[in-house]
């Protein structure tokens, strides 16, 4: 399986996504990228609920409980102040002084809900070793990516090293992460049918979270606000949208 996910990372190549390669290139501008994060926020605050539905499907108290420490972990083992949104709403913030109320007042992009739709539907109606595949290798390439953006964001001076959270703590965090979900799926690796239906999550994942940093790096100049939706024409808020509180989500 080791072998299978390296090969899969490789041929994502998410090292050279545009997202990535124009943040190391410096030609992503500070306000651009800003915009983007401001997206990504609300990935990060939904990743917790699917991953939470996907520990009640597997059917090993054992391997679940590692996914459920994964799940407090999100929520900052029990301190609302390290919940994983809020941390990034505090990166927002220090980069470029965003607020919870300008959080508020964005529109959700497609990509992201593409995304967290995504995720949503593999991990509450899918195999669970499907969903298990898809989440352990988008932490797992989220080791990298926050290793990328937080060293980006020092060269490029929009933050010292000493005023950077969330990134660093990822960049670390998401190994053991990743390798919870693999385990997951070790036992069943022996089964033709188990190893085609793992190599199906682990691709899916490795897809949809390269496609989402490709999308917002291509929407990077949008600026929706809710301001231009007539008030008409505005839907209730429904699980992907606008927290009350986007901190303590």
């Amino acid at each position: 399986m080791k072998n299978l996910i390296s090969t899969i990372l490789d041929e994502t190549d998410y090292f050279n996504n545009p997202y990535f390669a124009n943040l190391r290139s410096k030609n992503f501008s500070k306000n651009d990228f800003i915009k983007t994060q401001i997206q990504f926020f609300y990935a990060v605050d939904f990743f917790s609920r699917p991953m939470a539905a996907l520990a009640a499907k597997i059917p090993s108290p054992e391997l679940r409980l590692e996914i459920i420490r994964n799940v407090w972990e999100e929520h900052g083992e029990g301190n609302q102040q390290a919940f994983h949104s809020k941390t990034f709403s505090t990166f927002l913030a220090r980069i470029g002084n965003i607020s919870t109320d300008e959080i508020k007042n964005t529109v959700l992009w497609p990509e992201v809900r593409a995304f967290n739709t995504t995720l949503a539907g593999v991990c509450v109606l899918d195999e669970y070793l499907i969903g298990a595949g898809a989440m352990g290798i988008i932490e797992r390439m989220f080791c990298d990516i926050s290793a990328w953006i937080g060293q980006s964001v020092v060269n490029n001076g929009w933050l010292s090293s000493g005023d950077l959270i969330h990134y660093n703590l990822h960049a670390e965090l998401d190994i053991k992460h990743s390798q919870d979900f693999f385990e997951v799926l070790q036992p069943s690796w022996n089964s033709d049918k188990n190893r085609y239906i793992i190599e199906q999550g682990l691709r899916l994942g490795a897809s949809i979270f390269n496609t989402l940093y490709s999308g917002l790096f291509e929407a990077r100049t949008r600026r929706w606000t809710l301001k231009d939706i007539p008030v008409q024409s505005q839907m209730p808020s429904i699980s992907n949208d606008h927290p009350e509180k986007p901190s303590d989500h």
